[in-house]
């Protein structure tokens, strides 16, 4: 984006470049990244050519090159260097963060598929999903390979979230992204998954110290996993709900907006750096017992609603057995 813009600015000026280009961004990341690219090469050379300036021919080859690389599928291999250095990030970053299973022996260990761990809740930046699940340690030694889903967008569009989500692959699994083609791929193939379905709609809604999930209306991950006979596993993070502060009001109109795909949430977690989490509490994550699913190559309606409401009662069951163990005996779950 700042290739773009500077590639720009000797013609337009920092100001309105910069605004082209966050302008063009907040488009292109929404279609075809070959597209992108094209536009990109089109946009930022006829900056350059009218106005005639060498480091602007510069800006506008890196900013060229930069979106054509974003478009491909892969752009950094395996690393596990990088893994252990990510790793080590996450270690010690908050006061506890650890990850249980109620049963880890059923589990069959390591290569054992057909497994969909929905992670509740997802807050605002999945920091309990990131910490003990995507990068937890002994969640790859218990479960094995597993495909960690993510935000289409967060997956596919970013050039530097690309290297760091590619290096990430390996025996313990990959980070993919959520789209419908993109799971059924993964589940006709028998492989584990893992996902936080409440999604945008849980950050609009999040507020400090409330634990709150929006499940009431995500059914589609019960339909496949009915759909290819997976066992559904519920786990919930205690901590997440105190990872930021955030400003509340106009929620039915953020609500809509969401709806939209517009996530719209202020936050902030640490003062010298609002993105970052707060860094003082516990992120205690609980794997509960697999729901057993029967295999409906065409589940019913009401089959799906008959096995989301067991779901439901299986995680607020998870909770309930857990919460005081995590420091929370007198929480109580919602359910949105």
């Amino acid at each position: 984006m700042l290739a773009l813009g500077g590639s720009m600015q000797p013609h337009m000026g920092w100001c309105k470049s910069l605004l082209t280009a966050v302008s063009m961004f907040a488009v292109l990341v929404q279609v075809d990244q070959r597209l992108a690219a094209a536009s990109v090469f089109l946009v930022s050379f006829s900056s350059a050519l009218l106005a005639r300036a060498g480091p602007a021919f510069l800006l506008a080859a890196a900013a060229s090159w930069m979106t054509l690389l974003n478009a491909r599928r892969r752009v950094c291999a395996p690393s596990p260097e990088f893994l252990e250095f990510q790793y080590q990030g996450y270690q010690g970053y908050h006061q506890r963060s650890e990850v249980r299973f109620d049963d880890a022996t059923a589990l069959g260990g390591k290569g054992s598929g057909n497994r969909f761990f929905a992670c509740h809740p997802h807050g605002i930046l999945s920091v309990g999903f990131c910490s003990n699940v995507v990068w937890g340690r002994k969640f790859h030694e218990v479960v094995g390979h597993c495909n960690y889903l993510i935000d289409p967008t967060l997956r596919n569009k970013g050039l530097l979230a690309k290297f760091f989500l590619d290096a990430f692959e390996g025996p313990h699994g990959a980070i993919r992204d959520t789209r419908a083609a993109t799971i059924q791929e993964l589940m006709e193939k028998g492989e584990s998954i893992s996902m936080t379905p409440g999604a945008y709609q849980e950050a609009t809604c999040f507020s400090h110290g409330l634990e709150r999930v929006a499940l009431r209306q995500r059914k589609g991950f019960v339909k496949y996993c009915l759909r290819y006979g997976y066992r559904l596993h519920p786990v919930y993070t205690f901590g997440e709900s105190e990872t930021y502060f955030t400003l509340g009001g106009f929620e039915k109109l953020r609500l809509w907006l969401n709806g939209k795909g517009i996530p719209t949430v202020c936050f902030w977690g640490l003062p010298w750096c609002p993105l970052l989490p707060r860094r003082h509490l516990k992120l205690l994550t609980f794997v509960g017992p697999a729901l057993e699913l029967p295999k409906l190559p065409e589940p019913t309606t009401e089959q799906v609603d008959e096995w989301h409401q067991k779901y439901v009662e299986a995680l607020r069951e998870l909770f309930d057995r857990h919460k005081a163990e995590a420091g929370k005996p007198s929480a109580v779950l919602e359910i949105l």
